[in-house]
């Protein structure tokens, strides 16, 4: 393309020269360079110095732009000029050498001011934050790539400087230095010959850094902003982590590169749409669990499902127990009179032993997994899925599809257990027919029969009554020797007795969970055929496929409690 003359162009080149300089100060270094390229007008050195000089000392601070034309910033320590007498072919360059009297700008070097006043702009301290209007928000993450990628064009240029400096010398040495054949050139005086090459890691690393190194985008709040062009509502951590305080100044001077820019100003806290946005919605999630949790709960109001969920650690319907039956014993084996050392007699209960029946009123149960009862209760009190209807069918068998009756279930059932799901006993205490001590049984305690607390024989008697001892005295002395007798008898048992961990104190063994899953293929729980009726009821949508373990407690003759199941259990 080349050059206008004056009288080709329009009546812009007609103004005078101060209104080129006050238009030209509204273009970037870029934008000057192809208005240099487009008419003669704007080449001019004077006019380009001028530029550049208002732009050090008017449009940018002094400190942002002090040390522009230092070799660190601008090496170049010449510019060619090309001479306006005499356009020939090979048209004559005259190098001008720079100094105090004479300047010489080029619009590279105000490239080079812009992006050293972009770099200390952005890397400035920040300012306290205040509430005055003088202080904005600026994107963290917006400064580190906006300053890698300056980093990346300054070594790009300072590269491209080095190699056109070597080419100069290479073609000055050519020039001073005719070639001579058989003769090897001589290398420059002043250079050593080798050029430094990088190591294959550093040059992976340079080449990674300038691959990675992209365009900061013209908005510089581009993550700060939110839909409604306001700043984001987040935390003070996270507001510490993605935002920046910059001054009044450096914000300018960025809005001026960046006019796409947002401009949030540090007084504002945030959006007040997105934060009423935020608020409905937090009370319409409140509501919807709410909603949720009444809805999933509202079974309870039902007086057979919420005993069913309270009952968790016993497993069996405690209002469907009766009271144990006590052993029937004579009227010399209920007590025993003790003188105590003040000389009062005292009363001294033997504690009482019960029937093995089985502990559950006459009526119809089932018997559902205790892994479906936990999750149903899980269900109900946390949320989450949903659990399956009641089925028992893990216990039937694989062979023949009848029911395997849990070992657990059947020891409570005949009375051999008073706990269904471990631990101590669940089962009402006899009540006490003494103050003065408890009638509970301990579990494994041996008592003698009737017969062996008689063991006294006649003669020991007579000599008792022929020493003159009276009947009272008498019977007293014949129940401490059967005392005597049960204690030895306790002793041995207990001796014989295998010792165990999870023995209570008093002589009651405790089942734990693990002990349960171990000698149990399933474990289950009791419910009252009521119960199960209205837990199917909260599955309207499942016809059948379901299978309950249900069994009969019936109350035979003679007082005794028999257990009929609806299908005969699996023997095999």
């Amino acid at each position: 393309m080349s050059l206008k003359t004056p009288n080709e162009s329009c009546g812009l080149t007609a103004l005078q020269r101060e209104m080129h300089l006050s238009i030209l100060t509204f273009l970037r270094a870029t934008d000057l360079s192809n208005v240099q390229q487009t008419c003669t007008t704007f080449n001019n050195r004077e006019l380009v110095v001028s530029v550049v000089d208002h732009f050090a000392a008017e449009v940018y601070p002094r400190e942002l732009t002090e040390g522009f034309d230092t070799p660190i910033v601008s090496p170049l320590k010449s510019v060619v000029v090309a001479s306006n007498k005499g356009r020939k072919k090979a048209e004559s360059q005259v190098t001008i050498k720079t100094d105090d009297s004479l300047k010489v700008y080029t619009f590279e070097m105000l490239r080079n001011m812009e992006t050293l006043v972009v770099t200390r702009a952005i890397s400035r301290p920040e300012p306290p934050l205040n509430s005055d209007g003088t202080c904005f928000y600026v994107s963290k993450s917006w400064c580190k790539s906006a300053l890698a990628w300056l980093e990346v064009q300054q070594e790009e240029r300072k590269e491209r400087e080095l190699k056109q400096q070597r080419a100069a010398e290479e073609a000055k040495l050519l020039a001073s230095t005719p070639s001579k054949k058989g003769k090897k050139q001589g290398k420059h005086p002043g250079s050593s010959g080798k050029k430094k090459k990088l190591s294959r890691k550093e040059q992976r690393a340079r080449d990674r850094k300038m691959s990675n190194a992209l365009p900061p985008p013209p908005n510089v709040n581009s993550d700060l902003v939110c839909e409604h062009g306001c700043i984001k509502n987040c935390s003070s951590k996270q507001a510490r982590a993605r935002r920046r305080v910059m001054d009044k100044q450096a914000w300018k001077i960025l809005k001026s590169f960046y006019p796409d820019s947002h401009e949030l100003s540090a007084e504002f806290t945030g959006c007040l749409i997105c934060r009423a946005e935020d608020e409905t919605a937090k009370k319409a999630v409140i509501d919807r669990k709410e909603e949720e949790k009444a809805n999933r709960k509202k079974p309870l109001s039902c007086p057979l499902v919420r005993g069913f969920y309270t009952r968790a650690s016993k497993g069996f319907p405690s209002h469907c127990l009766v009271p144990p039956k006590p052993l029937p014993l004579e009227m010399s084996e209920i007590g025993k009179v003790e003188t105590s050392h003040d000389g009062f007699s005292m009363f001294s209960p033997i504690p009482l032993q019960y029937e093995r029946t089985c502990p559950l009123k006459p009526g119809v149960y089932c018997a559902l997994p205790r892994s479906w009862c936990y999750k149903w209760r899980k269900y109900m009190k946390n949320g989450g899925d949903c659990p399956p209807p009641p089925d028992a069918s893990e216990c039937l068998c694989e062979a023949h599809s009848l029911p395997l009756v849990p070992p657990h279930l059947e020891s409570f059932l005949r009375g051999e257990t008073t706990t269904l799901l471990g631990g101590t006993s669940n089962l009402p205490a006899a009540p006490p027919t003494s103050p003065f001590a408890s009638t509970s049984l301990p579990v494994g305690a041996s008592f003698s029969s009737p017969s062996a607390r008689r063991t006294s024989d006649s003669s020991t008697l007579q000599a008792l009554r022929a020493a003159g001892l009276s009947e009272s005295e008498v019977h007293a002395q014949r129940l401490a020797m059967a005392r005597i007798e049960d204690e030895r008898i306790a002793m041995v048992n207990e001796a014989r007795r295998p010792r165990s961990d999870s023995t209570s104190s008093t002589g009651q063994e405790r089942i734990t969970n693990e002990q349960l899953d171990r000698e149990n293929r399933v474990v289950v729980e009791i419910l009252t055929d009521d119960e199960v009726t209205a837990l199917e009821s909260l599955y309207p949508r499942v016809t059948g496929g379901t299978y309950a373990l249900r069994f009969a407690v019936i109350e035979g003759c003679g007082g005794q409690s028999e257990i009929v199941w609806t299908t005969q259990p699996c023997r095999e």
